[in-house]
């Protein structure tokens, strides 16, 4: 093997570094982007604290969408 081909070709361990760091550097992408979130509804919760909630009726007519249904209470069985 030639020295130019050599140095074409890098060795598997360099391979495996190299798939390794890339795996690490998307999870770190994840975790910096699960705590973006995290601070962006932080900085929501602590503006729209003291305003009152929006019905699901309502949200869900402007968004031209079913609401969930309505949560029928549990019967109690007794023994």
């Amino acid at each position: 093997m030639s020295a130019i081909t050599s140095k074409m070709r890098p060795s598997r361990q360099l391979d495996l570094q190299i798939k390794q760091g890339k795996v690490l550097l998307r999870k770190l992408k994840e975790t910096l982007e699960d705590l973006d979130d995290r601070l962006e509804l932080a900085k929501a919760k602590a503006e729209n604290g003291g305003k009152p909630l929006i019905p699901w009726e309502i949200v869900a007519k402007e968004l031209g969408i079913r609401p969930p249904p309505k949560k029928r209470p549990r019967k109690v069985l007794r023994a």
